[in-house]
């Protein structure tokens, strides 16, 4: 996992599992799969309980509001492209979990030269290095 500058995000009530209007900190993201053959990951935006508590809200996915904010903050503060957000969408239901948000990521974000998505991609690849090695 990699620690980032907090990021506060909304809801709006829009999604099909939360109706809850509020605030949601991320404080780190992790790239717990990806595929350069196959163009494919799953990024995820991790969240303290402390900030949103499914059991009481439900889940973030598919919230309108809460994926906008979360591609803009990548673009603001980290200097990934508008393309390479657009790349993010949650990812199927059966993959939210109590203290994550699950996204797909494509070709046009895992070819991505920020430094952002390299130390993802970097912190995945040494979390195999080391299973791999015992």
């Amino acid at each position: 996992m990699m620690k980032i500058k907090k990021m506060a995000l909304h809801t709006d009530g829009s999604g099909y599992w939360s109706q809850a209007k509020q605030a949601v900190t991320i404080s780190e993201l992790s790239l717990n799969y990806f595929s350069l053959e196959d163009d494919v990951g799953e990024l995820i935006a991790h969240f303290p309980k402390s900030s949103w508590d499914t059991n009481k809200n439900g889940l973030i996915y598919t919230d309108d509001l809460w994926i906008k904010e979360f591609r803009d903050e990548l673009c603001k503060s980290y200097g990934i492209s508008r393309e390479e957000a657009e790349d993010i969408r949650y990812s199927e239901q059966g993959m939210q979990g109590n203290d994550y948000v699950s996204m797909d990521v494509g070709e046009v974000f895992l070819g991505s030269e920020s430094d952002l998505i390299k130390n993802l991609m970097g912190d995945y690849m040494h979390v195999l290095s080391t299973k791999g090695s015992k």
